[in-house]
């Protein structure tokens, strides 16, 4: 069943504040449409009761799926390297293999979503798209922000990223051989194997990408 709490929310409009009912943790199992409502981000949503103002409300959520054997937490702008959760490791220390990561934006936890229903490597994930970002930033001659997972295709041996560069972080769409993904697959199996033991929810993304190279060129 979902978690459901209630939490005082401060009107930025007319400054009532107010109680609203904040979804904390869902499970696909309960809740078919879970996805959907995280996808569509309306779990975020919130409205005044007072005036009637809308407007994003950010605040960390559990998304569990335990038919695909992981669980997301997203805590709006966590830096931490991993989160250990003592409570939910004990309500879920039976549960064995699943991967649990922590992602500081609602695009990160919509790509891990897609990641692991798609049985992709996230850690092999991370480090492509690096490789990929670092080629994307010398075609461009721009910084590259940020970037997510959009497809990957056996039939074209291709796997594709969206990334955002320069001032304006515009959009630009770039795609790698397959190849690039399985040997940073194979860098973390052969340098990382313990990667996936550690306790806590693991922040995988770009910081733990680079830290993972430098790693691997300084063995």
């Amino acid at each position: 069943m979902p978690k459901i709490v209630s939490k005082y929310v401060l009107c930025p409009k007319c400054g009532q504040q107010t109680s609203t009912e904040i979804m904390i943790s869902g499970n696909t199992e309960d809740d078919a449409g879970l996805k959907n409502t995280v996808f569509s981000e309306s779990i975020f949503r919130w409205k005044c009761k007072k005036c009637g103002f809308s407007s994003k409300y950010q605040h960390p959520f559990l998304y569990n799926d335990i038919a695909n054997k992981f669980m997301v937490y997203y805590i709006p702008h966590v830096e931490r390297v991993k989160v250990v959760d003592t409570k939910l490791e004990a309500e879920f220390s039976e549960l064995k293999d699943i991967k649990k990561r922590v992602v500081p934006d609602i695009n990160a936890m919509k790509e891990k979503i897609i990641v692991f229903e798609k049985g992709i490597n996230d850690f092999a994930l991370e480090l492509t798209k690096l490789a990929v970002s670092e080629i994307v930033a010398k075609e461009t001659g721009h910084t590259v922000y940020y970037g997510y997972f959009t497809d990957m295709s056996e039939e074209d041996n291709t796997i594709s990223f969206q990334f955002f560069v320069g001032g304006d972080k515009r959009s630009y769409i770039q795609s790698a051989r397959l190849e690039v993904y399985r040997h940073s697959l194979d860098m973390v199996k052969k340098k990382f194997p313990d990667a996936e033991k550690q306790q806590g929810f693991l922040n995988i993304g770009r910081q733990w990408a680079k830290n993972a190279l430098d790693a691997y060129k300084g063995s």
